[in-house]
């Protein structure tokens, strides 16, 4: 089953600008209007670009959980199976939605593996 990994504490960006230019050759750049919601490839990495996002997981029972804020710099991955540790959450129950105007790229699966992230 397919999950949604956060990569927590990364803020690419602001701990390594020299990637923002490295990165915008093999990324697909995708805007969000405000509260569109993001259908997420698998498998990808992605970087939250400009603006913020909210990334939610709708329990068993109904419930709908916000289980982060993506900032600029935010990073997360989609994979065919699960990620480590409790920042992972089943892909078909998770939404990501932005919270006004926002920019998000698309990379290639495993580019954070290659630059050493997370």
């Amino acid at each position: 089953m397919p999950h949604l990994t956060l990569i927590r504490d990364a803020r690419l960006f602001m701990r390594r600008p020299e990637l923002r230019d490295e990165l915008s050759d093999a990324r697909y750049a995708r805007h969000l209007a405000p509260y569109e919601l993001l259908r997420a490839a698998c498998p990808a990495d992605y970087v939250m670009r400009l603006g913020r996002a909210r990334v939610t997981e709708f329990l068993p029972d109904g419930r709908e959980v916000t289980r982060a804020v993506l900032q600029s710099g935010s990073c997360f991955t989609t994979r065919e199976e699960a990620g480590g540790g409790d920042s992972s959450y089943p892909l078909d129950r998770t939404t990501v939605m932005a919270l006004g105007d926002a920019e998000l790229w698309r990379l290639p699966a495993g580019t954070f593996d290659e630059l050493n992230i997370g």
